[in-house]
């Protein structure tokens, strides 16, 4: 298993813009083969959004991520965030 996780500071005014931007890359992605499962989480004590996916594979994710990313290509992050958000790619070991 591998995952594909991304932590975003949201600012309040656009917390909603970047929830809807989340669930629309994991919608672009949740037929495609080696998706296992994924969400969009809060963390109560910060606010900040956490994306999670779960791949088969770290091939699964690389061959496939391109769709999510064409679907949130033209979102206004730098606008919706207070920096950019990190990502971790976790495999298994």
């Amino acid at each position: 298993m591998f995952v594909h996780m991304s932590v975003h500071s949201p600012k309040d005014a656009y917390r909603e813009h970047l929830r809807d931007s989340m669930h629309r890359f994991r919608g672009a992605i949740e037929q495609v083969d080696g998706f296992i499962d994924g969400g969009v989480f809060e963390d109560e004590k910060t606010g900040r959004l956490i994306g999670m996916i779960r791949w088969r594979s770290r091939e699964d994710m690389e061959q496939n991520i391109h769709l999510a990313a064409e679907v949130i290509q033209h979102d206004d992050f730098d606008t919706w965030e207070h920096h950019p958000p990190e990502s971790f790619l976790l495999g298994e070991k």
